[in-house]
């Protein structure tokens, strides 16, 4: 079975040595490493070709200007020669027994997608966990769709690291270029509507909690993202049972809710305004 893991990498040099690490020390090693740098400016590019040196199945590409995120994922994906492929953030870090939880559970299912628990932890401290994503099982809906576009999941977030069979990742197609935050969630959205999947409520990896908070500006990048993917799978939606369609858009309008309320408060009340109306509009659209 070969596992590709590919590491994205932006001013993180001081998390970074601590992910490979942790993909070099998993107990089912990987086929190979693929670290995608979004123009670092922090030494980063040095240590990657330290352990590039070092490791001859650890590759990397540089891009030359800062892309995003969306572009970083598609860059790495478009190098992989594996049959399966994981991902890693260069600022979190696996568990030693990852790939093999994982690798194990995606042969003893047949699934196309596998993903597993996660901690998260003091990003100074790692030894330190905040909390667990999920504390009990796993339900995997009937409607896998539903579940995901609604992030029916634990604490409203979705599962994040799987590992997914590469010819079917293909497939389905990359991540959305149009989005430069919620390029997973999108994807994912693609990904539940023909997947198989599986899921383990063993933790396999460590998320360090961001120690930044959202300001003005990236709460409204974020609406933005919500309105674009919610608008993009808006016949999606429309063609479910009268029923599902209801809990749906209800739930979708709780998430822009939840946005709206995480605008800074010194936000003036024509602004607040106009951001109502326009999500307003999205909803009764659906």
């Amino acid at each position: 079975m070969k596992i590709s893991v590919y590491i994205s990498s932006y001013n993180q040099k001081e998390y970074l040595q601590v992910a490979i690490e942790s993909v070099l020390n998993q107990t089912f090693l990987p086929y190979e490493i693929i670290i995608v740098d979004d123009c670092s400016s922090d030494g980063s590019q040095e240590l990657i070709k330290e352990y590039s040196k070092k490791y001859s199945f650890i590759r990397y590409v540089f891009h030359k200007e800062n892309k995003g995120i969306a572009q970083v994922r598609i860059t790495a994906l478009s190098k992989v020669t594996g049959d399966f492929v994981t991902y890693l953030d260069g600022d979190d870090l696996y568990l030693p027994n990852k790939l093999e939880v994982e690798s194990r559970l995606m042969q003893k299912n047949n699934s196309d997608i596998v993903f597993t628990n996660n901690m998260y932890v003091n990003p100074e401290d790692t030894n330190e966990i905040k909390w667990i994503w999920a504390t009990d099982q796993i339900k995997l809906s009937s409607n896998l769709f539903v579940q995901t576009i609604t992030r029916n999941f634990p604490r409203r977030s979705l599962f994040r690291m799987e590992l997914i069979n590469y010819d079917f990742l293909k497939k389905i197609g990359f991540h959305d270029l149009n989005l430069r935050i919620y390029e997973d969630y999108e994807l994912r959205i693609r990904l539940s509507m023909q997947a198989k999947i599986s899921c383990s409520i063993e933790p396999t990896a460590k998320i360090r909690i961001s120690k930044h908070g959202l300001s003005k500006s990236d709460t409204i990048e974020h609406i933005k993202a919500y309105e674009y993917i919610y608008k993009k799978y808006e016949h999606e939606v429309s063609m479910l049972d009268d029923s599902l369609k209801k809990g749906v858009v209800l739930k979708m309008k709780k998430n822009l809710d939840f946005l709206r309320k995480g605008v800074a408060q010194n936000k003036t009340a024509t602004f607040k305004e106009k951001v109502k109306k326009k999500l307003r509009r999205l909803i009764d659209k659906l």
